[in-house]
């Protein structure tokens, strides 16, 4: 099922979708743009003036009926929260699944039942509201889950190697805007640099900053979906890549700064030390965690409209509240909730992938508008990340096994920026690699800390350049 996505996005890339167009005119155009996306009263204006996604939907006809009504909010929820549950199933046992990821296949799960007349084509009401609530709430848990103060003592080499992963991505991203910027803007006006800001931040953190990026520069649902899209095809390329590059090579000694208790036979899930016996019980844990996430949304909420005025900015502030709040949390206390915070964190992030597949075809038509400027960007995005880390390898001074420059260094430094920790973690675990299995979700975390501000700052820079 979750090919079905990338098919309809091929065939309308190639033009070889059927319309059917409506009886007695020569084309029939979707709907307002307000009210084909699930975020539509976040809806950006300059969207709607863009030719290309009028014409884009120009010419088609949607399913105008669906058995989940447009104004059931818990029938949409509910549909969608099986969705999301369902995908993570697909996603860990099937081959397809595996290659796209959980994540993706909960967003093409639904782009397919807001295809075929389900879901409401175009989103709905409850798909917003889930939508909002699974955003704000991840984004403080998952960072509450990650060990940032373990990150410079824990690290070490590694932590080099995935800052140059990260200042690779930002310079192939400012070469991609400044080859494509244009292109982009025509195909999708001023969210052009908006998804280009936000598909940096994606490359240096993860799935959450892109989507906080988004939010934070109120990009078009649309326009959202259409570069997590396209990105995503992308990575089914890098992926494998990676692998590839990595298969065969040993893991590396414990000699150099990474801490030895890596070298235990642990798992993602192992990453943080077990609680003490008396630790709070799973509903205190969650309580918990549910309170702190709330007051990091509530202050970051406070901290925008003190800061610029109103709301733009308060998913930022609220990452900006959470980090300051997890290095000041008594250790044992942040021990405790890292595990908890990463589960319900992923949960709803699969939930917010859910919602963005749910406008059904809405999401293919923008993929076609904008297909060929996003894959030249990130073609140069993707291209130019590898060919700097490999630069750095030659020109930098190897130390003990390699130091920060150690090919499985920089494979995992390299996998932890473009797919986030859990990805980079599942590259050590497969090759064995023992010693960088704790510190690759340790860096990975850092990146979920530090994209947002670096793709916000991204886009004001080149705001006015386009």
């Amino acid at each position: 099922m979750a090919l079905l996505l990338l098919a309809g996005i091929s065939l309308h890339v190639c033009g070889g979708l059927v319309v059917v167009p409506a009886p007695g005119q020569r084309s029939l155009r979707l709907a307002q743009p307000s009210r084909l996306a699930p975020l539509g009263a976040h809806q950006h204006p300059r969207t709607q003036q863009t030719p290309r996604f009028r014409g884009a939907v120009s010419g088609m006809k949607m399913i105008s009926s669906s058995l989940i009504g447009k104004g059931d909010d818990w029938g949409n929820m509910a549909v969608l929260a099986v969705t999301a549950t369902a995908a993570q199933t697909l996603g860990n046992s099937t081959k397809v699944g595996q290659l796209l990821g959980a994540p993706v296949t909960a967003m093409a799960c639904a782009f397919v039942l807001g295809s075929v007349g389900i879901l409401p084509p175009g989103g709905s009401s409850g798909a917003s509201l889930l939508q909002k609530v699974s955003l704000q709430l991840a984004t403080p848990l998952l960072l509450l889950s990650a060990d940032l103060r373990g990150c410079a003592s824990k690290c070490g080499p590694l932590l080099q190697a995935f800052f140059l992963a990260a200042m690779g991505t930002i310079l192939a991203s400012v070469v991609g805007v400044l080859s494509f910027g244009a292109p982009l803007k025509t195909a999708l006006g001023a969210d052009g640099i908006k998804i280009a800001a936000a598909l940096m931040a994606k490359n240096v953190g993860g799935g959450i900053n892109y989507i906080a990026v988004c939010k934070t520069l109120n990009a078009s649902p649309n326009a959202i979906a259409a570069g997590l899209c396209v990105d995503n095809i992308f990575a089914l390329l890098y992926f494998p890549i990676t692998s590839a590059l990595a298969s065969g090579r040993p893991d590396l000694d414990l000699d150099d700064d990474e801490t030895s208790t890596s070298k235990s036979k642990s798992t993602p899930s192992e990453t943080t030390e077990s609680p003490p016996k008396n630790s709070m019980d799973g509903v205190q844990q969650v309580s918990m965690l549910l309170s702190l996430a709330m007051l990091a949304i509530w202050g970051g909420d406070m901290l925008s409209k003190w800061w610029v005025g109103g709301l733009s900015a308060s998913l930022p502030c609220c990452t900006l509240l959470t980090v300051a709040g997890s290095l000041v949390i008594p250790s044992k206390l942040s021990k405790q909730l890292q595990i908890p915070a990463q589960t319900l964190g992923t949960v709803l992030l699969y939930l917010f992938f859910a919602t963005a597949g749910a406008p059904g075809l809405a999401i293919a038509e923008s993929v076609r508008a904008s297909f060929v400027p996003l894959g030249a960007f990130l073609t140069t995005l993707y291209g130019i990340h590898g060919l700097f880390l490999w630069t750095m390898r030659q020109i930098w001074p190897s130390g003990k096994q390699g130091g920060a420059m150690a090919p499985q260094r920089l494979l995992v430094a390299s996998s932890a920026a473009i797919g986030g920790p859990a990805t980079a973690a599942a590259l050590a675990q497969a090759n064995g690699w023992t010693s960088l299995l704790a510190p690759s979700l340790l860096v990975g975390n850092l990146g979920y800390a530090i994209a947002t501000f670096c793709g916000i700052a991204f886009h004001a820079y080149f705001l006015n350049r386009f």
